[in-house]
């Protein structure tokens, strides 16, 4: 029973170990890219071995990886992603001991591309400093303290852009040489835009409402004396037909030759007739509630010089009353 607990905890024990224990995947891939990294670098293939340099150090941030790396950037022209990469080796080992020939490397080959870099200016003068301004290179935002400052960049075509809410958006190219280079931007004042330009609507552009337009004559009264309307003419359609088939069963009922028949004929039949009825009676109620709904839900326009037709309903009669300045 002893053995049986002691071979239950250990068993325990193993697996909370392996619940605990770093996984090596993440160091086997940093390896293998970093040994293909190397291969490719003597096979001559430079920018897929930074890429395969850059992918190790993403997975395992080890100085020599990032001294490789910035080695093969160097030697893909890209002095200045090079120079960061010697800067960041450099700064990533002062002051340890251990690694004091690994920063020494780092400080000298950072040293010896400086006087090789490019730089690009981009230059955001006072006038051009609206609300929200943002400012991009090559689709990455470019921090307010980098202005009108010369920034190392790696020789190419860079696009520039700036955006800022209520104003035109504006872009330009420019192409810096891979080394010794100097180019600048010039970012200009932008153009507001027009104060009555809004984002399209789903009909089209819209702008401001222009407040001496006259009021639209199709209200919410009316949209629903419309409804009104087609359930009034559905009624009294509906009752018409029922009270055709009625008066065709009733025809029926007269020509049967049986009691029985006759009977059940014209209980079907008087049916109809009351459902015709109350079909029409709904219509008509509809109808008249629609016929209100639409002379009464017009614009106001009475209190300028317009005319108004309004229904008016007592005990004795329906009349329409016509009313205005004249």
């Amino acid at each position: 029973m002893r053995m049986v607990s002691t071979l239950v905890a250990t068993s325990v024990a193993l697996f909370g170990l392996s619940l605990v224990a770093p996984p090596a995947h993440a160091d086997q891939v940093a390896e293998q890219l970093f040994r293909e990294g190397k291969k490719l670098m003597g096979e001559g293939k430079i920018g897929e071995a930074c890429t395969a340099f850059d992918g190790s150090f993403r997975r395992e941030a080890v100085i020599s990886t990032l001294l490789n790396l910035a080695d093969c950037r160097e030697k893909n022209g890209e002095f200045a992603t090079a120079w960061g990469h010697f800067i960041d080796a450099e700064r990533m080992t002062r002051g340890k001991t251990a690694e004091a020939t690994l920063n020494g490397t780092a400080k000298d080959r950072a040293g010896k591309l400086e006087g090789r870099l490019s730089y690009l200016i981009i230059n955001v003068p006072d006038e051009a400093r609206v609300d929200g301004l943002e400012i991009t290179r090559n689709g990455q935002a470019v921090d307010a303290a980098e202005w009108n400052r010369d920034i190392p960049v790696d020789g190419g075509v860079w696009k520039v852009e700036g955006k800022a809410p209520a104003y035109e958006a504006w872009s330009t190219s420019v192409t810096v040489g891979k080394e010794k280079d100097k180019q600048s931007v010039n970012v200009p004042r932008f153009r507001e835009l027009p104060a009555t330009v809004v984002p399209d609507g789903p009909d089209g552009p819209t702008g401001p409402e222009d407040p001496t337009a006259p009021p639209s004559s199709f209200t919410g009264k009316r949209k629903a004396a419309l409804g009104v309307g087609a359930v009034g003419v559905l009624g009294l359609a509906a009752g018409t037909v029922l009270y055709f088939q009625a008066a065709g069963i009733h025809d029926d009922a007269k020509a049967a030759t049986t009691t029985a028949d006759r009977e059940r004929l014209t209980d079907d039949a008087n049916a109809k007739y009351l459902t015709a009825q109350i079909g029409w009676g709904v219509g008509a109620a509809a109808v008249g509630a629609a016929a209100f709904l639409w002379f009464t839900g017009g614009p106001s326009t009475a209190a300028e010089g317009g005319l108004t037709l309004a229904p008016r309903v007592d005990s004795h009669s329906t009349t329409f009353v016509l009313a205005g300045r004249f």
